[in-house]
C-alpha cells in the first residue's frame, strides 16, 4: 500500500522525545513499523501531546496514524 494513502499501520516505539514549543507540548516519536521491508528506516514525526498516549516508552507497541507518510496519531495497540 502506498504510504501516500491515509493508513494506520502497527509498530514498535524506538523512541519518544518530549519538545516544548512556545509552551506547546509534541513528541518526536520513531517508530518501526511491522512488516517494513528490509533495511527501511523507521519513521519519525512530531506529534501533537494530545494525539500521543501519556508515558509512551522504548519498545511499546502501538498503532499510527499515517497521512501522506506522517505519523499524525499514536495509540498503544
Amino acid at each position: 500500500m502506498s504510504m501516500l494513502l491515509p493508513q494506520s499501520r502497527t509498530g514498535v516505539v524506538a523512541s519518544c522525545r518530549p519538545v516544548d514549543i512556545h509552551g506547546d507540548r509534541f513528541f518526536d516519536l520513531t517508530v518501526s513499523l511491522d512488516g517494513a521491508a528490509a533495511g527501511e528506516a523507521p519513521l519519525t514525526s512530531r506529534v501533537s501531546a494530545t494525539e500521543c498516549p501519556a508515558g509512551l516508552a522504548e519498545g511499546e507497541k502501538v498503532v499510527v496514524r499515517l497521512v501522506l507518510g506522517i505519523i499524525t496519531k499514536a495509540a498503544r495497540a
